[in-house]
């Protein structure tokens, strides 16, 4: 999904789409975790993140999956938020460093196979 919401942007505006390998577990509570993974798309000089990000965030309005917010984080950054409408499933993207558009997920919470140590990379 996060190279999905990345494919949205113009190819004339990206210069690479970075998808981590991995991402990892994080807890809910006592016995669940999430998986979260980030994948980073650095735009070509002079692209408006702001633009982009407003751009994709539409693209989502009347998909009918998500619910869509958006905010502006405590740097004035515009970020717009996905919530999936069946699962507990998100998306935050939205400018991190200059000129590099953030696209962060999360899974639903879940319970690990007994046994599994929830550490380190998945």
């Amino acid at each position: 999904m996060e190279l999905r919401i990345a494919a949205l942007i113009p190819e004339v505006l990206v210069v690479s789409v970075d998808q981590n390998d991995k991402g990892g577990l994080f807890s809910c509570d006592e016995t669940r975790h999430r998986w979260k993974g980030i994948t980073r798309v650095i735009l070509a000089s002079g692209a408006d993140a702001e633009a982009v990000t407003r751009q994709i965030e539409g693209q989502f309005n009347d998909d009918g999956a998500f619910d869509v917010t958006n905010y502006r984080d405590v740097a004035n950054v515009y970020v717009a938020e996905l919530r999936s409408r069946e699962t507990d499933e998100g998306y935050l993207f939205g400018e991190g460093d200059p000129g590099v558009i953030l696209i962060d997920s999360w899974s639903a919470c879940f319970t690990l196979p007994e046994g599994t140590y929830p550490g380190g990379d998945f």
